[in-house]
């Protein structure tokens, strides 16, 4: 391992608030995708979370993160190419995102483009990534549709973001859902659902709109399983979708009148109850 890497090991050992050098904020960057877990996940996401959600960052060196990683866009990089080790940088810069935008939502550092900037690609992302796979032996979590979800949740909870934004998250669901074909095997139902438990915290969106979007997304998932039972791609998409209803159920409350028909709906439909 170089002398960076073992500097910043015992950096993470130290108590928050953490200080950092430049040369430490871009050593972070330049791995953020590392194909190692051991630095990837347990050091460098460690490290930059709690460089942002605690006094450790400067502003002029959240700055110069902000600066770097919109300039490389690695959000997207290899994205056209799915099964690949880049799923990894695109990921953890998806959580990178968040974090940029959960901090500047706090106490503003980004830039006006920079800030219009993530807040797109937080709502486009999603809908471009082809590689769901959650925990991948011996390389550890790559987790697009949980990291994508978070960068999401991160962005409609942004007081800067447009109601067409909103709009735009809102139908990430339904695309996800689409494109299923296998089951989902790490809880990303529950992460997606996070997407409208944010929704609906937000002064910018009335619960008629999330009202539409879970009864219309609903109709679109019994529709597709109607039309051929047999299809187990179907029915691992409306399986998911009650998996995120019954998310909603529990995490947030002031919504059950909304999904609770549903999902009362969907254990009739299934036999398991009268």
């Amino acid at each position: 391992m170089t002398f960076m890497y073992q500097e910043l090991v015992t950096l993470s050992l130290a108590k928050d608030p953490l200080h950092f050098t430049d040369n430490q904020c871009i050593w972070l960057l330049d791995h953020v995708g590392d194909p190692k877990s051991k630095i990837r996940d347990q050091l460098v996401y460690s490290l930059f979370a709690r460089g942002f959600q605690t006094p450790g960052f400067r502003k002029d060196q959240r700055k110069l993160l902000a600066d770097v990683a919109t300039q490389r866009a690695q959000l997207f990089d290899g994205i056209d190419n799915p099964q690949s080790d880049k799923v990894f940088t695109r990921t953890f810069t998806a959580l990178l995102g968040a974090l940029f935008l959960d901090a500047d939502a706090r106490e503003p550092f980004l830039t006006t483009r920079q800030r219009n900037t993530w807040l797109n690609w937080a709502v486009n992302y999603l809908r471009l990534e082809q590689d769901w796979r959650g925990f991948i032996p011996e390389k550890g979590w790559a987790h697009a549709v949980a990291h994508g979800s978070d960068l999401v949740s991160a962005a409609i909870a942004h007081p800067k973001v447009t109601p067409a934004q909103i709009k735009q998250a809102l139908a990430i669901i339904p695309n996800i859902l689409s494109r299923q074909k296998t089951p989902f095997l790490d809880d990303e139902e529950e992460r997606l659902a996070t997407i409208i438990q944010t929704a609906s915290r937000s002064s910018q969106v009335q619960l008629k709109q999330i009202s539409s979007v879970l009864a219309e997304t609903d109709q679109q998932r019994w529709a597709d399983y109607d039309q051929n039972p047999s299809n187990l791609s179907a029915y691992y998409r409306l399986s998911a979708w009650k998996r995120i209803l019954t998310s909603l159920y529990f995490i947030a409350p002031p919504l059950r009148p909304e999904v609770l028909p549903s999902i009362e709906s969907y254990f009739r439909k299934m036999g398991y109850a009268e």
